[in-house]
């Protein structure tokens, strides 16, 4: 379970050369994939933000595929994620770089950051 948790805390995370605003959140919302990563998160895994302020994350691990549900919210740069495994909650914070509008970077509290592409 700690790599699943990593996988989780490097899912969401960023910080490179802008920073979110208000008007960032709308570009969150859709699916993103992993091209990049610098921790734990396997390149592949898929990300997605509704409206509603829910969030899913499909992600293989050990060759097996899970599917994570949660919540999040975006409040400035930061993203904070409550997503769940079975009995395990997971909690993650990160900071949020946009890069154009289908491109974001995540930084994670270990300063990991993963580049995600959105999906068209």
């Amino acid at each position: 379970m700690k790599s699943l948790c990593a996988v989780v805390l490097g899912l969401v995370v960023l910080a490179l050369a802008g920073s979110a605003r208000a008007d960032d959140a709308p570009k969150l919302l859709g699916k993103w994939e992993v091209t990049k990563s610098a921790g734990d998160t396997p390149v592949g895994t898929i990300v997605e933000f509704a409206k509603d302020g829910k969030m899913t994350a499909d992600v293989t691990l050990d060759g097996k595929a899970l599917k994570l549900s949660g919540t999040y919210k975006l409040e400035g740069t930061k993203l904070k994620v409550n997503l769940a495994l079975n009995e395990q909650k997971i909690d993650p914070e990160f900071t949020v770089k946009f890069k154009g509008d289908d491109e974001l970077e995540l930084e994670d509290a270990d300063k990991k950051v993963d580049t995600l592409k959105k999906k068209k």
